[in-house]
């Protein structure tokens, strides 16, 4: 009987420790790359559905990471770049940074236009499986903008529209929004 009612309990408590529900407000509208092998691979992938979304601050706050996915992971498995979590060619783990130069990123308007080193600066790259150990592709992003309209100890929100164009021609787009637990590494 003891071991009956320690198995009830143990089932029970499953789904408060499995993971926490990730917040309203996550969405990928576009992820596009037309001229990228290891994307080509895998395409087209299914971002309708977010079930894992996080971010991950560096200790000094310059940096964040917001992760999106639609796969099942945890924010440090999708921010270990060495070891891809990714199982299957359908998987894959969006990554938007955010950057602030010499400051600590903070509500505001990023764009890939601003460049390495400088304030307010965003880039996209996309990890996926298209190789056994997986890729990580960098959207090389040359246009648009990406927006933090909330940051906190613990919490970040926002939308991203940027592409990478050649003249007129758009190669990678991604677009979307976000509002996600963050966490300091």
């Amino acid at each position: 009987m003891n071991k009956l009612i320690i198995a009830l309990f143990c089932v029970l408590l499953v789904p408060i420790y499995a993971g926490a529900a990730i917040p309203e407000g996550n969405s990928i509208k576009t992820l596009s790359c037309t001229d990228m092998k290891p994307f080509q691979d895998v395409s087209p992938l299914n971002f309708g559905t977010i079930r894992s979304a996080g971010a991950q601050r560096s200790k000094d706050g310059k940096k964040i990471e917001v992760f999106l996915s639609n796969g099942d992971f945890t924010v440090a498995q999708m921010a270990n770049d060495m070891v891809l979590p990714l199982k299957n060619k359908e998987d894959f783990i969006l990554v938007l940074t955010f950057l602030n130069g010499p400051n600590p990123v903070i509500d505001g308007a990023y764009s890939p236009k601003a460049g390495y080193g400088k304030p307010f600066w965003s880039y996209v790259a996309v990890r996926v499986l298209s190789s056994p150990k997986g890729n990580t592709v960098s959207f090389g992003v040359n246009d648009g903008e990406s927006t933090i309209t909330g940051v906190s100890a613990d919490k970040i929100s926002g939308t991203f529209k940027v592409l990478r164009k050649n003249g007129a021609k758009v190669m990678a787009e991604a677009s979307g929004a976000f509002n996600v637990p963050l966490t300091t590494k």
